[in-house]
């Protein structure tokens, strides 16, 4: 029997297991092949939904569901200290979990994601806002229907983040937001970046730029925060900036999961060396790696993962399975971004192909919320 373990549920974890089971669904059926999810919880978050939320434009409950209402019966699920995984082993084929046990694998797929290094930035954790976790979201929320005015700072700490569009959307939606309050005008709105620009591609960062003007949204860059000063408000940066402010709403710094670096993989950031094509991790032609783990230079979403899974998926199966052929990722990304409470542009790009965000619409808004509702039936599940 061949078993196939996938290190992490969520988004990437959930969509490659579910595409596996299709890819391999006779030989599942047979007991030729298992497919293992590790993962240390048994709730799926849908971290998207997790910004609009924040605007109150999502409730909570639609973000949340058990993991195994989501996969496949046939796939084998484990959490809890079963789940919870201590080290990965590639040089013996396996994964050890914290309950002692050692789980050897024919193929891995490492969906491990990222975690928030909030505190190698001095004040950071105990001034910002952020849509990136959860129970901060709905905090968020609370401390924008209290707002009345003043300065409120957008930061993005480091690149590379998870979600690259979302401080463009955080501070868009915001602009909006404030707007139907009937407090935009006295409000200011400061936008930080740690590269030059509001965004790391050219074409984006130029048509974003523009609504930025349009709007009024001042932009520091490039600005790399040193640190935040709790008691003064002020957020000061490596370039010699400093601004204060009233509500600083924040984007933590990014690293691959602790188990990473513990494992000895990884580099400094602990992004794992990932074939951009095979999307096979380096030196390993057995264990694959996805969605945010990767050091690929496309964005940490969850599109990208999607698109990525087709590649693993195939390529697992055309291992065991044989005269399927070789599919290739090539980079394909697509990204929805809020303009607005009501409206939305996106991006769609790929290793070789730029990207060319339409006007926003009311279209590309309906278009994202009806992504995020069928997220759940179609995407999670692999239906398509």
């Amino acid at each position: 029997m061949k078993r196939i373990i996938v290190a992490g549920g969520n988004i990437g974890g959930t969509i490659i297991s579910n595409r596996l089971v299709q890819e391999l669904s006779e030989e599942v059926n047979k007991g030729d092949v298992e497919i293992v999810v590790l993962n240390p919880n048994d709730t799926h978050t849908y971290l998207p939904g997790q910004l609009l939320m924040a605007y109150g434009l999502e409730t909570p409950d639609a973000l949340v569901k058990k993991e195994k209402e989501l996969l496949d019966p046939r796939i084998k699920f484990l959490h809890g200290e079963k789940g919870t995984i201590t080290k990965i082993d590639p040089a013996n084929h396996s994964v050890h979990t914290a309950d002692g046990v050692a789980h050897s694998y024919d193929y891995l797929v490492i969906t491990t994601g990222v975690e928030y290094s909030w505190d190698e930035i001095p004040g950071y954790r105990a001034s910002a806002l952020t849509p990136y976790e959860f129970d901060i979201a709905l905090k968020m929320r609370e401390e924008l229907e209290k707002f009345q005015g003043g300065t409120i700072v957008v930061n993005t700490a480091r690149l590379p983040h998870r979600c690259p569009v979302a401080p463009i959307e955080t501070t868009l939606i915001l602009d909006d937001y404030l707007r139907k309050r009937g407090i935009r005008d006295k409000t200011k709105i400061i936008y930080t970046y740690p590269t030059q620009g509001v965004f790391g591609r050219p074409i984006t960062n130029k048509f974003i730029s523009k609504i930025f003007e349009e709007r009024g949204i001042e932009v520091h860059s490039p600005f790399t925060v040193s640190s935040v000063n709790p008691s003064e408000k002020i957020i000061e940066s490596q370039e010699g900036g400093k601004i204060k402010f009233d509500m600083l709403i924040g984007v933590p710094p990014n690293m691959g999961a602790k188990v990473i670096g513990d494992s000895g993989l990884g580099d400094k950031r602990r992004w794992l060396p990932t074939d951009k094509f095979t999307l096979r991790l380096k030196d390993h032609s057995n264990v694959y790696v996805m969605g945010d783990a990767t050091d690929l230079p496309v964005s940490k979403a969850g599109s990208t993962a999607d698109f990525e899974s087709y590649t693993v998926a195939h390529n697992i199966a055309n291992d065991i399975k044989g005269n399927l052929g070789v599919k290739h990722y090539g980079g394909d990304v697509l990204c929805y971004i809020a303009t607005g409470t009501d409206q939305a542009t996106y991006i769609r790009f790929s290793y070789t192909m730029n990207e060319s965000p339409p006007p926003p619409s009311y279209i590309h808004w309906w278009g994202k919320i009806m992504y995020n509702k069928m997220y759940w039936t179609v995407t999670a599940k692999a239906v398509v």
